[in-house]
């Protein structure tokens, strides 16, 4: 099933009468005779003419939701933002790109929401990979958050480079890093050496490093992250120190290993990255 005939299934089930109604005919008119304006118009409409209340899915539909978008669930779907996200998947791929691109440079601050957690359901998702990059250079924290928190888009499509500097500017925005898809299958060697920099430029100017930052250095820690992590683990906040012990608990670094148990500090009952993250959002 794609993207598409998932989303009218669904909608179908979750609109009232006149709100699919309205849909299902300009869902229609775009398969049919397709011009420009007929998209355009219908989804600028799409607020006026369909609810935007956020639609309460019984489990049936999570679990098929779920199945084709990671994190649905996790999300909030108004009804007026999935009818926007439907119309864009009835469009021709063979032009959907260009009648997008249009759309992104003039759409408004919901729009541009329901336009970026939408493009997963795409059957040609990939090519707006740039697209997504793009859009991370918002400093709106909405817009930002439907690209980077719970959105499969990113960790699916985008290149290393950008997925890094998506989760480097993630922590710049205090975003709560626990909620980006797929940190652990993502991270990397560059972006812990990047947020060594980042780390320890903070705590030479006596500010805050924030805990979830030390997700990404889990696995890579070395020698050069030995001073950082073991000042953290002895001066830091709770949270801060248990970040760090789990940096080094989970990488291959032997002398890491030897000075935590030189300093007598239990590692078997860590939380989780995920608890830790929410515990910091609490």
């Amino acid at each position: 099933m794609s993207g598409h005939q998932l989303l009218v299934s669904t909608l179908e089930k979750y609109l009232d009468e006149k709100e699919w109604s309205w849909l299902s005919k300009k869902i229609a008119v775009l398969s049919g005779d397709f011009k420009d304006r007929n998209f355009y118009l219908a989804f600028s409409a799409c607020s006026r003419f369909v609810d935007k209340l956020e639609i309460s899915f019984d489990t049936a539909d999570k679990k098929l939701l779920n199945a084709y978008y990671p994190n649905f669930s996790d999300l909030s779907w108004p009804k007026d933002e999935l009818a926007r996200i439907t119309l864009i998947t009835a469009l021709p791929v063979d032009s959907n790109q260009r009648l997008l691109d249009n759309l992104f440079a003039t759409a408004d601050y919901r729009e541009l929401i329901a336009l970026y957690k939408g493009l997963y359901f795409l059957d040609n998702a990939n090519d707006f990979a740039l697209r997504c990059r793009e859009g991370l250079r918002t400093n709106m924290a909405g817009v930002f958050d439907s690209i980077a928190l719970y959105n499969p888009f990113p960790a699916k499509y985008l290149t290393e480079d950008a997925w890094n500097h998506m989760v480097l500017k993630a922590v710049f925005m205090e975003r709560p890093i626990y909620k980006v898809h797929q940190i652990e299958e993502r991270k990397n060697k560059n972006l812990a050496y990047i947020f060594l920099d980042y780390a320890h430029e903070r705590m030479s100017a006596h500010r805050k490093v924030t805990p979830e930052l030390w997700r990404f250095v889990a696995g890579y820690a070395d020698e050069n992250f030995s001073a950082d992590l073991q000042r953290t683990v002895l001066e830091g906040a709770e949270l801060e120190r248990v970040a760090a012990i789990k940096a080094l608990v989970e990488s291959d670094f032997s002398k890491g290993h030897q000075w935590l148990k030189a300093q007598r500090i239990e590692t078997d009952q860590l939380p989780s990255w995920d608890e830790i993250g929410k515990a910091l959002a609490e």
